[in-house]
């Protein structure tokens, strides 16, 4: 058995790669269409038509106003749908597939460009597969972004550094990657210090022979995504619908926007570090802002960009595998960190699912480095007892953590514990009450949410509908009309004004508001 595991290293590392996470997300394939997810059914009549998918690529993602563009994310939901059928399990089994595949490929790319630390990939490829803060992204069908985006990346990158690249292929991952998700454009400095690296100086870098080969697609990928991305969205290209419920860093201070991102990259760090208290739900205010530069969190996320930018500089030539693994960290980080530019959420930890990378390979350089200067072969096999617990402990913390996504019930239940002070978490923990007939918590919880911000549309849509439910017509129709005092109101609302007013007879408003919502 040794010797067959010596002589088949990858297809055993790719064997125990879908073991492990079959282990932790195998309970996903009983798990429904949830929250997000219910976009891909909305959009079920356009997906599974096989003859509509060449206007995936002039499709926003979900909607021109939302500023995201990503075909290659829409055209995978249709060949799941042509081949699989409108099931959730199928959905869930490619998301399964493909994050097995990532981890496979971050390791078989490890190993190319580092052939004498073959520890170095197998391992920090098996601690990436098994953190915990990646629940969302597998167990949520919509994080299939962010794994494309990540999996296209590293074929781009293992293309990149072949003794003879193929550029067009290298064109094809790189735009495959950014098609998948905007985050994937961080590629492109991790791809030229790796270029740099392997040229050995920064002037070979630019040779006639790099420039065509390498520069060149790299480049036409990113001109040619934008530019269709551009057409598609217009004026969205450059901005997002984000309320202040979904992100609150649009409508505050510059100051106030970098101190509260450098906090948010404190509470990365410690939820990839230490899984506790994980989340599907950081919105408004779930993280107050931030006022002073002078807080522990904010100083910690401060020297964290700091180090990492230095240590990639540092490390370049010393020891290019840590170098390698902060700009896997900091680059994408940048992208998603509302540090830059305002994004379309304050924090999701799927957006972590990228920089996470760097901090996997950085961990496990730093495991080796003490292992090679520990004399001691006692403490060395504690350490290997430790990481073993370790590893076991974030197993079973994946696994405890999907059934969350399971239903909506389960995950709403788990948001309204773990996000107490976010509005849109408490209101959809409202609804778990209301479609169980318990109108007076629900009508409670929203009341508390409205304690924090009364202004989130959708909260104000369901204690209308509560209202409705328990007879209190008054209440409920001001509740309903609470919806329009702010942007953007409550689609459903539409919908239900039409209802309450034909259930009181009065047809000729719900025909008004038929029509109001059928404009809108």
């Amino acid at each position: 058995m040794l010797d067959f595991i010596k002589r088949n290293k990858n297809i055993c590392f790719i064997i125990l790669s879908i073991l492990v996470v079959l282990t932790m997300y195998g309970s996903s394939l009983w798990g429904n269409f949830v929250y997000d997810d219910r976009a891909i059914v909305d959009h079920q009549v356009f997906l599974e038509n096989p003859l509509n998918w060449p206007k995936v690529l002039v499709t926003p993602y979900w909607t021109a106003e939302a500023g995201l563009y990503r075909p290659v994310t829409i055209f995978s939901y249709g060949l799941n749908y042509s081949f699989f059928g409108t099931g959730a399990s199928s959905f869930h089994l490619v998301n399964i597939i493909l994050y097995a595949l990532s981890g496979y490929f971050l390791f078989i790319f490890l190993k190319c460009l580092f052939p004498k630390k073959e520890k170095l990939a197998y391992l920090s490829s098996f601690v990436f597969l098994i953190l915990p803060i990646h629940t969302e992204v597998v167990a949520n069908i919509v994080g299939r972004a962010e794994i494309l985006a990540l999996m296209f990346s590293l074929l781009g990158l293992m293309e990149l550094i072949k003794k003879v690249p193929n550029k067009w292929l290298t064109f094809l991952w790189f735009t495959l990657a950014m098609g998948s998700k905007e985050t994937a454009v961080a590629v492109l400095p991790i791809a030229f210090l790796i270029i740099w690296h392997k040229k050995g100086s920064f002037k070979k870098v630019f040779d006639k022979n790099v420039l065509e080969n390498l520069w060149f697609p790299s480049c036409l990928s990113v001109f040619v995504y934008f530019s269709i991305r551009f057409y598609i969205l217009g004026l969205y290209f450059f901005t997002n619908t984000a309320t202040i419920v979904e992100n609150s860093l649009k409508f505050v201070s510059f100051p106030e926007r970098i101190f509260t991102a450098l906090k948010i990259l404190s509470i990365y760090i410690t939820k990839t570090i230490l899984p506790f208290n994980l989340c599907s739900d950081y919105s408004f205010n779930q993280i107050p802002i931030e006022k002073s530069f002078f807080s522990l969190d904010v100083l910690f996320g401060f020297f964290v960009i700091v180090l990492s930018a230095l240590g990639i500089v540092y490390f370049f030539k010393k020891k290019f595998e840590i170098s390698l693994a902060l700009a896997f960290f900091l680059f994408p980080f940048l992208v998603i960190s509302n540090l830059l530019t305002p994004i379309g959420t304050i924090m999701g930890e799927r957006l972590f699912y990228y920089p996470s990378v760097g901090l996997a390979i950085l961990a496990i350089s730093f495991v080796i480095f003490l292992r090679n200067h520990l004399n001691s072969q006692t403490v060395k096999r504690w350490g290997a007892v430790v990481l073993v617990l370790i590893s076991i402990f974030f197993i079973v913390r994946s696994f405890d953590r999907s059934l969350d996504w399971l239903s909506e019930e389960r995950l709403f239940i788990s948001a309204g514990e773990c996000a107490s002070q976010s509005v849109l978490s408490l209101s959809n923990l409202a609804t778990v009450y209301y479609f169980k007939g318990e109108y007076k918590t629900a009508e409670e919880i929203i009341l508390d949410s409205y304690n924090i911000y009364d202004g989130y549309t959708k909260a104000n849509n369901n204690l209308g509908l509560i209202y409705w439910k328990t007879g209190e017509l008054g209440k409920a129709k001001e509740q309903y009309f609470k919806t329009f005092e702010n942007y953007p109101p409550y689609e459903g609302v539409y919908e239900n004004l039409v209802l309450f007013y034909l259930s009181q007879g009065n047809e000729r408003e719900a025909q008004k508001w038929m029509k109001i919502g059928e404009i809108k």
